[in-house]
């Protein structure tokens, strides 16, 4: 094995991305097909050649939704949400097709989010919040990557691609809160990772662009979201440093041909949190990482958990 792709088996195969989707909280309802902090690390280097299975846990929670300013936002009297997804993703690189000197690889990905918001939306005295709380457990929008291009030099490493979010996943519009989101997601995305010796630095650029919601003519604007991470060997199989994200909503909001509220209701988030990964060996590896949000912009702020596990077959 040439000594670039023997140093991304070592590194790689600690911290897998994936792509999935998850209704958390702008854009319609606060939240986006795309859960933003999933691929953090090592998130230009692809896996090696053959099949790859993927089982992520999220645990998302938020007693704080903010509004355009930053603010508590006052159109809640109560607020409290939390999402808690399983999500398994079956990964095949190819290894007899190459394209401009890349590796490919595709991608499928399924979720089961369960879902629940306490949550009311002030009223003028004397009449008591009007009631918006929901819970939601079923099967959520279904991630396809067909094509996703690897690069592999000494040092540095890079994936780029399309990814489709289907809406695949429980919904109907009279509830406060659907396991889908009844619209279509197409992204681009690109990740970066440079591995010198036993560190690493690693970044990811992804810009989605989200069809109508043709159940309430909701568009939700276009999103970019940079997600990253750095970090260090420490011992034989464990990794540890820093990962984040941030996230911007680039285009406004709009229902029934109005901008929603005036503003557009785009959503901004920023996030910083620890990790720490373990690899037993090439087949097999583990990794637990925390994300606290702050400074978020007409959606919710709060913290969350992801644990990741890979098994290579």
């Amino acid at each position: 094995m040439p000594r670039s792709a023997s140093h991304l088996a070592r590194l790689a195969l600690l911290v897998p991305s994936l792509c999935l989707p998850l209704t958390a909280t702008a854009t319609e309802g606060g939240g986006s097909s795309y859960p933003v902090g999933v691929e953090t690390n090592f998130s230009g280097a692809m896996l090696p050649e053959g099949i790859h299975g993927l089982v992520y846990y999220q645990h998302y929670t938020a007693e704080r939704n903010r509004d355009n300013s930053g603010h508590d936002n006052p159109r809640f009297a109560y607020f409290k949400s939390q999402a808690d997804v399983l999500a398994l993703r079956f990964s095949k690189i190819w290894p007899e097709i190459r394209f401009a000197g890349a590796q490919v690889e595709s991608r499928l990905v399924l979720t089961l989010p369960t879902l629940d918001l306490h949550a009311g939306l002030s009223r003028t005295a004397p009449l008591p919040p009007l009631d918006r709380s929901g819970s939601a457990q079923a099967l959520g929008d279904t991630t396809l990557a067909p094509v996703l291009l690897g690069w592999h030099g000494e040092n540095w490493h890079q994936l780029a691609g399309v990814e489709i979010i289907a809406p695949s996943g429980d919904y109907r519009v009279e509830r406060p809160v659907n396991a889908g989101r009844n619209t279509w997601q197409t992204a681009l995305l690109y990740g970066v990772s440079w591995l010198p010796g036993t560190w690493e630095a690693s970044a990811r650029l992804r810009m989605g662009h989200n069809s109508p919601n043709t159940a309430t003519d909701y568009h939700s604007g276009d999103e970019l979201s940079l997600e990253f991470s750095a970090g260090r060997k420490l011992a034989p199989g464990w990794f540890a440093g820093i990962n984040g994200y941030l996230y911007r909503q680039l285009s406004n909001d709009v229902q029934h041909g109005t901008v929603v509220n005036g503003n557009g209701n785009r959503g901004a988030a920023n996030a910083l949190g620890p990790y720490v990964a373990w690899s037993a060996s090439r087949q097999a590896s583990l990794v637990g990482k925390l994300q606290q949000e702050f400074d978020n912009r007409n959606r919710a702020e709060g913290l969350r958990l992801w644990l990741q596990a890979r098994y290579s077959f």
